[in-house]
């Protein structure tokens, strides 16, 4: 009783942050500054998330369609994901950090027996460019921030409010940033880095470093004093549509040196809002492990 009391009380207290619709239309850069510092102020603020994901992503030259069924609990990591559309259509997956040795629960259905996997592992990041890792706000609203801070002193330049929207029945405000500057760079490989350590260091998108060099197959195959090219930052362009009540980036729209990324939507977004133990169990009466 004592933890489900606790649970509610922190829910309520993180989903005061989201309680209004208090927003500033930016009528200058500074505010245009504050907006995305308020931005990534509420991205960390997000404990929980249910949502309905529906992602365009380029992956290996083609663009691959999908939509997931998503709950999410930040720390400690734990996801409980449907596949709806897509590649590999009605596989449920669980994961809890700290248990199964690390591994995630697969089931792809009801004939199949239910096994675990790396989250890592190429099947269950197959014809996807992030691993469940990197679901929710977090990532992408990381680089995002990062990208902007790296060019704050030429603001004027690189973003712009572009008005009000509504997407998902929810009031937005469309915010562009644009890195026009944007280039590829030589990049030589340090002893023990992969190109999954020099993209979180240096806040890239890993597979986008696989796509600029083509030579090398794999993650992790890459030799201490190789060059590679990387970008200066993870993309050319971002198109993001913030939530007025939230400020959360329900939408976004990515663009690199070779055209179209990504786009992520948030449908049915519910934030901080308290998710059972029970649903993140194999047992839970919904799921098909």
């Amino acid at each position: 009783m004592k933890k489900i009391i606790l649970t509610v009380c922190i829910a309520i207290v993180y989903s005061s942050i989201f309680a209004q619709e208090n927003f500033k239309v930016p009528a200058t850069q500074e505010e245009l500054g504050q907006l995305v510092e308020q931005m990534m102020t509420n991205i960390r603020a997000v404990k929980t998330a249910k949502f309905r994901f529906v992602k365009n992503e380029r992956y290996e030259k083609k663009i691959v369609k999908s939509e997931q069924l998503v709950k999410l609990n930040v720390t400690p990591k734990k996801i409980y994901m449907k596949l709806l559309k897509g590649p590999h259509s009605g596989t449920e997956l669980l994961f809890v950090q700290g248990t199964n040795d690390g591994k995630a629960l697969v089931s792809a259905g009801s004939f199949v027996p239910t096994i675990s996997l790396s989250p890592f592992s190429s099947l269950v990041r197959d014809q996807q460019r992030h691993t469940i890792y990197e679901l929710g706000f977090l990532y992408t609203g990381d680089l995002i921030y990062d990208a902007y801070t790296r060019y704050k002193g030429k603001a004027n330049e690189y973003a712009k409010y572009e008005g009000l929207v509504d997407f998902d029945g929810r009031k937005c405000l469309k915010i562009f940033m644009e890195n026009k500057e944007y280039k590829l760079n030589d990049y030589t490989v340090k002893e023990g880095e992969d190109l999954i350590k020099i993209a979180r260091r240096l806040k890239l998108d890993e597979y986008s470093l696989l796509e600029y060099n083509p030579g090398i197959k794999g993650y992790t195959e890459v030799k201490p004093g190789q060059v590679i090219k990387i970008p200066d930052t993870f993309s050319k362009s971002v198109l993001m549509y913030l939530d007025a009540k939230t400020l959360l980036p329900v939408y976004q729209k990515i663009i690199d040196i070779n055209g179209f990324v990504a786009e992520y939507e948030y449908h049915d977004l519910q934030i901080n809002v308290p998710i059972a133990d029970e649903e993140f169990t194999k047992k839970y009466k919904e799921y098909g492990f």
